[in-house]
């Protein structure tokens, strides 16, 4: 069905090419994962709670993408996670726990 569409290409008859590929490393992502993951060690020992973690971090990427400026020094291609982690770092980003008991906001 398909088959018919196609256009005939000619078959080279040449062996196969064996492309070089270099002996380092290919990419940066696994560098970059490796500082991330660092970076979120750290700021686990400023915010200890795994669930309180992750959402000060979500609520600031979301801020960070709606064009809120950095608090702290960041590189060219630092992420927008990259970035809420070192604000966490820095104590830049802070965090209120709700009392559980509290409905009415009065103390």
């Amino acid at each position: 069905m398909f088959g018919s569409r196609l256009p005939s290409l000619p078959v080279s008859r040449t062996s196969a090419a064996i492309l070089p590929f270099p002996a380092g490393p290919m990419s940066t992502a696994h560098p970059l994962r490796i500082m991330t993951t660092q970076l979120l060690q750290e700021a686990a020992q400023v915010i200890p709670s795994p669930q309180v973690l992750i959402n000060v971090i979500s609520k600031r990427v979301r801020q960070l993408g709606l064009v809120h400026r950095p608090m702290v020094e960041v590189g060219p291609r630092a992420s927008l996670t990259d970035i809420a982690l070192k604000e966490i770092i820095a104590g830049k980003l802070a965090f209120e726990e709700e009392r559980s008991g509290d409905t009415d906001g009065a103390e």
